[in-house]
């Protein structure tokens, strides 16, 4: 059996990547909480088969010490860092949310090379495990819960203690008590573990609204929010009463943030300490920008406000899972063009804006016509493709996210660019005139002038 070394003190996590290792790699794992236990550990026995660290514990840079470590004392176990905040070479392999388990699993399958079919073919246990902790915020479970009982060496019981629809509150805590450190579904509801994950992110969104939390903390759980709403989203193509809760969650922060920062470099600065994904900072951003214009704007509103951070928050959520596979991807266009994509994903990146649009047909008290702007903020009444000549026939407030997306994307352009001169915001403005010359879209543009940098 592989041998794994996980370096987090964050006990729902290790308890998530304990198990799922264990059931789809065969991985034994051992558990340190700081980087000064984990190196102990390393210099009594340095092989392991993979050391998988948090980015960072108690603001220190783990996954850059656990690395130096390595390479200064000839370890050559493959190192995989969980976060982007590490500065560690490309070269290491970087898991952006904590939560996304599927990504990380692949990381480990693919050190340890252990291909899908191997994953597959797998004997799963008739019960499978589930961390007791991941129970403490789940108000009905989700599925039959049960307990096991090791009568003898030979003889395991699993009684049923909980189900479907039960409340675990109360009875949890006589199992905490007794020291039990994790229940049991029937092996085919395993997938309920990412719902129960999900419910985890849920509880920590829930708690942004508390007045003592930073904009960087609800940055950093904004973005873990959206993959797991991306990953249901892409996966189930519907929209539960999970992904609802979710996203009303992302969205009430992401406004919080917007508003408490009155200029563009503030949320840059945020994004940058947190080096988040592209496609998550062109979101953040757009909104930024489309929330100035809509407040600028002689017919903007607050409902307006609302549907923009409702639009942007959905639009590309379909493209997110093939960001995730190719993190080096950034426009869009362009990564038609990418040789490293399949067929199949290069059909989703034309069709993104028509699929976010069908799925959210039968989301519940859907703002009114956000579904057509979504189809629309490409340009494309259709919702498939990317215009070329922006016409009038399509929504006031999908033009407002065209415009923004235009500038946020030449910002991010001459930001990135460290050999030519940056672009300035007059620049970047007289830019947009050129692409989009008809009046309506020119009103829109004006507004940018307005733009706190």
């Amino acid at each position: 059996m592989s041998q794994a070394l996980i370096i987090s003190d964050n006990e729902v996590l290790n308890d998530l990547y304990s198990v799922n290792l264990e059931v789809y790699t065969g991985t034994n794992v051992t558990v340190k909480r700081n980087c000064d236990e984990a190196i102990k550990l390393l210099e009594l026995n340095p092989n392991f088969d993979v050391i998988i660290s948090l980015c960072m514990l108690s603001d220190i840079d783990s996954g850059s010490i656990i690395y130096q470590h390595l390479v200064e004392n000839d370890i050559d176990s493959p190192l995989i860092v969980v976060g982007k905040k590490s500065d560690v070479p490309k070269d290491v392999p970087q898991v952006v949310g904590c939560y996304d388990i599927k990504n990380l699993i692949r990381n480990v399958a693919k050190v340890l090379e252990i291909s899908a079919k191997d994953m597959v073919d797998k004997a799963v246990p008739d019960y499978y495990p589930v961390p007791i902790k991941l129970f403490y915020n789940v108000q009905k479970v989700p599925c039959d819960i049960f307990l096991k009982l090791k009568k003898s060496m030979t003889d395991i019981e699993y009684p049923k203690i909980f189900s479907k629809g039960d409340s675990p509150s109360v009875g949890i805590k006589k199992y905490l008590d007794e020291g039990v450190h994790f229940l049991y579904v029937d092996s085919t509801m395993r997938l309920e573990i990412i719902n129960l994950a999900s419910a985890c992110i849920l509880t920590e969104l829930n708690a942004l609204g508390d007045p003592g939390v930073t904009d960087e903390k609800k940055i950093e759980v904004i973005e873990q929010g959206i993959e797991i709403v991306a990953d249901k989203l892409f996966t189930e193509n519907e929209v539960n009463e999970e992904i609802i809760e979710l996203s009303k969650s992302c969205m009430s922060s992401v406004k919080d943030v917007v508003e408490n920062n009155p200029k563009l470099k503030n949320i840059l600065k945020l994004l940058t300490a947190n080096r988040a994904s592209y496609l998550y900072s062109h979101s953040i951003i757009a909104t930024y920008v489309a929330t100035h214009i809509v407040k600028t704007i002689s017919w903007g509103g607050e409902s307006h406000i609302d549907k923009i951070n409702f639009v942007f928050f959905f639009h590309d959520l379909y493209l997110a899972p093939i960001y995730s596979k190719y993190p080096e991807l950034k426009y869009e266009e362009e990564a038609l063009f990418n040789s490293k994509l399949e067929d199949s994903e290069k059909e989703v990146i034309l069709n993104h804006a028509k699929l976010a649009a069908d799925a959210l047909a039968n989301y519940p008290r859907l703002p009114l016509g956000a579904d057509q702007i979504i189809l629309q903020h490409h340009g494309m009444t259709s919702g498939q493709g990317f215009a070329v000549n922006f016409k009038d026939d399509i929504s006031p407030l999908a033009k407002v996210m065209i415009i923004a997306e235009g500038f946020t994307e030449e910002l991010l352009r001459t930001l990135e660019d460290t050999t030519a001169e940056k672009l300035t915001k007059p620049e970047i403005i007289k830019a947009l005139h050129i692409k989009f010359p008809r009046h309506t879209y020119k009103k829109i543009i004006e507004t940018l002038n307005e733009l706190k940098f």
